[in-house]
């Protein structure tokens, strides 16, 4: 026996795949939009002279593990790198020495940020708890409207944050990001004299609007304070606008 078509769930079945489309397309349109204010806010930068950095996609695995020395890292053509960071007050090389390196695969761009550092300070242990005057880096991406921070200590300790149209940051954001750490030297003791301490970071493109495609480009800042033996706190930098160098953005290769 034939059956009658069942009209009521076949018009229901329509009606959730017309609104998944509609939800989908207009997706599109945002990503859309979004991607072609970035071009505009990325020819403005070159045209300014802003730093700009093209960033490889990665050659091989890497393990988050505080090392560099995975084929990502090494195989050719290597990571972009920014070089010594800047003194904020003059844009001078800054003492302790501290850069930045980057790639990108699949679903994240990862970032190893170097410190040599002779007093290494990190007291927070908990996510999220503020870092006060802990050593650390402060990595800041920005987009049309909104900015994504992530502050890691040499502990590999994570806290994050979001600011949408230049209102108050908002810690309860999570950018999922992952961290491991290399550390040579006592943390906390200033008896010894320390040599330096690295992070691998690694952050998810979803995250900070990002879909992990080559073309695609996102403003970047970096900055590190520190405490040196005998010397006032010092904040140094990459691309976050200070002595007048202007803001950094980064292009996926």
């Amino acid at each position: 026996m034939l059956r009658a078509p069942n009209t009521q769930k076949n018009a229901a079945l329509g009606v959730a795949v017309l609104a998944a489309g509609g939800l989908l397309y207009a997706r599109h349109v945002a990503w859309s939009h979004r991607a072609a204010r970035a071009a505009v806010t990325l020819s403005a930068s070159v045209a300014r002279g802003d730093p700009v950095l093209r960033v490889p996609h990665a050659a091989g695995a890497i393990t988050l593990d505080g090392d560099t020395d995975d084929p990502g890292w090494l195989r050719p053509p290597g990571p972009a790198r920014t070089g010594a960071f800047l003194f904020d007050k003059d844009g001078k090389p800054a003492r302790p020495y501290s850069e930045a390196r980057i790639v990108w695969s699949g679903d994240y761009l990862y970032l190893a940020l170097y410190a040599s550092d002779e007093d290494i300070e990190s007291h927070t242990d908990q996510p999220d708890a503020p870092i006060g005057l802990d050593d650390g880096f402060r990595v800041v991406f920005s987009q049309p409207g909104v900015e994504y921070a992530i502050e890691v200590t040499p502990r590999a300790v994570i806290s994050d944050s979001i600011r949408r149209g230049g209102g108050d940051w908002d810690a309860t954001w999570s950018s999922g990001a992952h961290a491991s750490r290399e550390i040579d030297g006592s943390i906390n003791d200033p008896k010894n004299t320390d040599e330096e301490w690295a992070i691998e970071l690694a952050v998810p493109f979803a995250s900070i609007g990002m879909r992990g495609e080559p073309g695609e480009n996102v403003g970047l800042s970096l900055s590190r304070c520190d405490a040196p033996k005998h010397v006032a706190r010092v904040c140094t930098g990459w691309g976050n606008g200070a002595a007048d160098r202007g803001r950094g953005r980064i292009v996926l290769e």
